[in-house]
Order: C-alpha cells, then structure tokens, then sequence
C-alpha cells in the first residue's frame, strides 16, 4: 500500500525545522524577495481612498445632470410653471424656490433645442440634397 505522507526529502541530510521554512525558502527560480502585505497596504488603502472619491463624484455630477434632464422635461411639458404673486403680494420663499427650478428647467429646454434643431435641420438640408440628386 502506498502512503500519501511521506518522509522523503529533496534538500539532503538536513531536516527542516518547520513545515514553513520549505514554503519560503529560495529556489533556483526564484526572483527578488516579494515584500509582506503590511507593507503594501498603505499604497492600496490610497487608492481605495481615491476610487472612492471618485465613485462620489461621478454620484452627485450624474445625479446633478440627471435632475436637469428631469427640470428641462417638465417645463418643456408644461408640468412645471413659474409661480405668480397674487395681486399687490409678493413671492413667497417657496414660490422663489420654485421660480428658480423653472429657470434651470427652461434653460434645459433652450440648450435641448439647440442641440437638436441644428441636427434636425442638418438632417432636412441631407434629406432635400438627396431627392433633389435621385431627381436627377
């Protein structure tokens, strides 16, 4: 019978003194000493420390474009208005609150269309040139 637990020896007459020194020995293979975790730990907790800031940051700048989407399509649907005094009042706190939500909201809408009527007449002129070429 075979036994998997053997005391044969690959390193001569010498014993080792723990199970340890066999694992950590150099061989003829072996580059430089790797340094110990503890002392790459500091370079990793910065880095940890820095993705995580920018996990934030990416947070609040998305959810802030997020919301001016959000503004841009509520006033473009007509969900969102400004507030108007009543005659001889003034605006209340709440009213500026909502008065200044509209501004982003309607400059939302401006930039919205903008972008997309220069697209949309780029779009046409490519249209027109192109029945005016199969015309031909």
């Amino acid at each position: 019978m075979i036994n998997s637990v053997s005391g044969v020896s690959f390193r001569g007459d010498v014993a080792p003194a723990g199970g340890q020194d066999l694992i950590s020995a150099p061989s003829k293979y072996s580059a430089a000493q790797a340094p110990d975790s503890f002392e790459k730990s500091d370079v990793a907790s910065d880095k940890k420390k820095r993705n995580k800031a920018l996990k934030i940051a990416g947070a609040v700048v998305g959810l802030a474009a997020l919301t001016y989407a959000a503004l841009g399509l509520a006033v473009g649907k007509g969900k969102l208005t400004k507030a108007v005094a009543e005659a001889g009042q003034e605006v209340g706190f709440m009213g500026k609150v909502k008065n200044f939500f509209v501004s982003i909201g309607e400059n939302a809408v401006s930039m919205w269309n903008k972008v997309f009527s220069k697209n949309a007449e780029k779009a046409a002129e490519a249209v027109a040139e192109g029945t005016e070429a199969a015309a031909k």
